[in-house]
């Protein structure tokens, strides 16, 4: 009888280690223990060529990346005069393979060496094609459009090996929710919550980060600098027509595409042009960040009267825990007194939206915040007294339908490097 054993062969981009001597060993026991009971046994092994991890270490070589170089002569023990040579990613790969290679060897690994290969061998490579070709006429693998990281450098999806400390992309999945000005440019507001855009009050926008009008699809698009360089990378046809500081959209007006309620944009610091589209729904009665925020703005007379223009906070998810507007109920609960009690907001945040989310029921009385008649059927035919759970998929959707909202991808997880640096 045959037996085939196989072990995640190495990226040579560095000597064998522990991990990969661990790995080997073990497939070598099972290996001798089958061929013992009389199984023919193949335990062949390949080097994985292909990824980032030795394209990026080649270009560090060729960068004369000193901290790299030094742990390649002193630690590796790689000859000096090899070091240039590596600029190629093939020659730092082929060296690391024989040197992995006779690692392998002085183990004393039972590998049928005449089985050896490499990723990037012909072979190997129409083989892999092969492999997917039969899985997708088996229906195990679908063609689609996901999101993944992204290195802009070499333009190619990166995942947690082609990335400094093997650390996952952790992508999210947000709603964008488009407020237009009355000269029709587009304020796309990302959000987890798209069920609180019945209770939106204003806009906020960093007034001392760039933002950009841009050309996203014919449309202009109000963006910061920051989250510009995202869409660039998520819509088609995006290109930046100027740049201004966010204080130049203070007192700018837009319309609540669900309400029809006109909607105040106010500058606020503690805005992260980093995050989202530097674009943020304000809603103070189910989100802590906002109430905190929303009350410090009134304090401010030039952006109080603005706020007192623009439509009042109001309660549109009922819990049984308070009567009250659930976000300023767990603000005073907490005694969070400033929008710089970060630790505190943040704690108070994640436990009113588990509680919104988990036990929340959209208000009875939505539909008297809507004027047009399609959405205020929609509104008491599909949200009113659903589970706020119900009612997110069903409000994300209905907007998507009617052109008002868009999907927008944010990575969770920030920073994230590619092996290259980027």
């Amino acid at each position: 009888m045959k037996f085939f054993v196989t072990a995640a062969f190495p990226y040579p981009n560095s000597p064998t280690h522990i991990g990969n001597a661990r790995s080997f060993l073990l497939a070598d026991v099972i290996a001798r223990h089958r061929r013992g009971l009389g199984y023919n046994t193949l335990y062949p092994m390949g080097f994985h060529y292909t990824g980032t991890p030795i394209l990026t270490m080649a270009e560090s070589i060729a960068r004369e990346d000193k901290e790299l170089i030094d742990l390649f002569v002193d630690l590796y023990k790689v000859p000096r005069d090899m070091i240039p040579r590596m600029k190629d990613p093939l020659e730092l790969a082929r060296y690391f393979h024989q040197v992995s290679k006779e690692s392998m060897r002085r183990l004393g690994l039972g590998i049928d060496w005449r089985r050896e290969f490499t990723t990037i061998d012909p072979i190997f490579q129409s083989f892999i094609r092969w492999q997917f070709r039969r899985l997708y006429e088996k229906g195990y693998v679908t063609r689609g459009t996901y999101p993944v990281g992204w290195c802009p450098v070499h333009n190619m999806p990166v995942g947690g090996h082609d990335t400094k400390d093997d650390k996952d992309p952790e992508i999210e999945e947000f709603t964008l929710i488009f407020f237009k000005d009355d000269n029709g440019r587009v304020f796309p507001a990302a959000t987890l919550r798209p069920e609180t855009i019945f209770a939106v009050t204003n806009i906020w926008v960093n007034p001392n980060e760039k933002y950009v009008e841009a050309l996203v699809e014919d449309k202009i698009w109000i963006v910061s600098m920051k989250g510009f360089n995202k869409l660039v990378y998520q819509k088609d046809h995006v290109k930046k027509l100027r740049e201004f500081y966010g204080r130049e959209l203070e007192d700018v007006w837009t319309l609540n595409p669900i309400t029809g309620e006109k909607i105040v944009v106010i500058s606020a610091d503690f805005v992260d042009p980093g995050f989202g589209t530097g674009v943020v729904m304000s809603v103070p009665s189910h989100s802590p960040d906002d109430y905190v925020a929303y009350t410090e703005a009134l304090k401010r007379e030039d952006q109080k009267d603005l706020l007192k223009r623009s439509p009042m906070p109001r309660r549109i998810i009922e819990i049984s825990d308070t009567d009250d507007m659930p976000a300023k109920w767990i603000v005073e609960r907490y005694k969070i007194m400033s929008s710089k009690d970060r630790a505190g907001l943040e704690k108070a945040t994640r436990e009113i939206y588990s509680i919104e989310y988990s036990r929340g029921r959209m208000s009875k009385d939505l539909y008297k915040y809507v004027d047009d008649e399609k959405i205020k059927t929609f509104v008491v035919e599909e949200i009113i007294d659903k589970p706020v759970s119900e009612a997110r998929e069903k409000i994300k959707s209905f907007m998507r339908s009617i052109g008002v909202a868009d999907v927008f991808y944010e990575l969770m997880n920030a920073p994230i490097y590619c092996r290259c640096g980027n």
